[in-house]
């Protein structure tokens, strides 16, 4: 009896020892994780979301939808059963260097982020459900707090140059393919032109570059012989593949566009940028169909442009005239739906200066806080 008890035993420790080895095969035989990507969205939240009553606010919050929408299309594509357990993928929304930007919106956009490889793999699932939750509600919250004055003036521009330079290299993943998606009309331009640095034709801000070379004829030429250009990053970011989207060039002369696009591309290319793209401020179909070809990547479904309710923006100099004159400022500001009209080109010429530097931060200081308004939900869900 005591024999066959101690045979019994032996078998079934053989029968675990199999299963054992055969777990440790399977596992150095295992399959690796697919690649893994990280998505970053720059926001360029300056005077350019003023332009025709508020219509880019809404386009911007489509667009970052739409972002949003093909990063989950790849986690599916990735894991068709949705669970995600050996992805790492990350997606974040960060908001450009902005002097005017008030410093409780880039802590609202630290919670614009999803990072897989932070979470335990059984909760990466519910971490992309609730994640959506907190863009709807975060999202058109930051763009309303960033509307701060219908005045130009009361805006400094959003300095992408100084994105690149000093805090780009600390948002890469070094085993990731990085994707960078810049929200802007395309113009760099953040300081006053006296104010902003130049070497030689070197400059930090595109309008400086279109102003010395839009009237000449052979500017494409003078622009390679004489070496125009933005500054150059000394950093190199040769993982990283980048795309504008928005761009909203001037319409007065023609060749706008072009010598933009030639700006950008050879910044690019200097700080070892290979990989680029310029999208238009387009309607929203062609923008997610050129965004689509780009990333490679198929949306999972259509998504319907986000809607905006448009707010009556404060005047800083009304605003100083009331508080001195103590008149009532018990109403708060009104509402107005926007209509579904498409967004119009710019008319006017590069904008190459602001007020005076006293104006402009005098205006910015007497700006008042708004009344808080209720949130509009936008919905990143469902349509994926």
């Amino acid at each position: 009896m005591l024999r066959s008890g101690f045979i019994v035993a032996l078998s079934m420790l053989a029968i675990a020892c199999t299963e054992i080895n055969d777990a440790v095969r399977e596992a150095k035989n295992q399959t690796p994780p697919p690649p893994k990507d990280n998505y970053i969205i720059l926001l360029d939240l300056s005077d350019r979301i003023l332009e025709d009553n508020q219509q880019q606010v809404a386009k911007d919050l489509t667009v970052i939808k739409n972002i949003y929408g093909f990063f989950k299309s790849n986690l599916n594509k990735k894991d068709p059963a949705h669970l995600y357990y050996t992805l790492n993928d990350k997606l974040k929304v960060l908001i450009a260097p902005q002097k005017s930007t008030p410093r409780k919106l880039y802590e609202s956009s630290d919670l614009l982020r999803i990072d897989l490889s932070a979470e335990q793999p059984e909760k990466r699932s519910r971490l992309v459900q609730e994640s959506e939750k907190k863009f709807n509600t975060i999202l058109p919250d930051v763009y309303r707090q960033a509307l701060v004055s219908k005045r130009t003036s009361d805006y400094a521009g959003a300095d992408i140059w100084k994105y690149f330079n000093e805090d780009l290299t600390d948002d890469l993943d070094k085993d990731a393919q990085n994707t960078l998606f810049i929200i802007t009309d395309g113009y760099l331009d953040f300081e006053k032109t006296e104010d902003r640095p130049n070497l030689n034709n070197r400059f930090t801000s595109c309008a400086q570059i279109i102003n010395n070379l839009k009237t000449h004829a052979d500017w494409s030429t003078r622009f390679d012989s004489e070496d125009y250009g933005l500054m150059s990053v000394t950093k190199k970011f040769t993982r990283l593949r980048v795309v504008l989207l928005q761009m909203n060039p001037s319409q007065e002369w023609p060749e706008e566009y072009p010598l933009l696009t030639k700006i950008w591309s050879k910044w690019f290319k200097e700080m070892g940028i290979d990989t680029f793209s310029f999208i238009k401020n387009d309607n929203i179909g062609e923008v997610t169909e050129s965004l689509g070809k780009f990333i490679d990547i198929k949306p999972g479904g259509n998504v319907a442009p986000v809607a905006w309710t448009a707010i009556e923006l404060p005047d800083s100099n009304a605003i100083a005239q009331k508080n001195s004159n103590s008149l009532d400022k018990k109403n708060g500001p009104a509402e107005v739906i926007l209509s579904a009209q498409p967004i119009k080109k710019k008319d006017e010429l590069v904008r190459a200066a602001s007020t005076n530097s006293n104006d402009s931060i005098a205006a910015r200081n007497q700006i008042v806080k708004r009344p808080i308004k209720h949130k509009e939900q936008v919905s990143f869900g469902p349509a994926y």
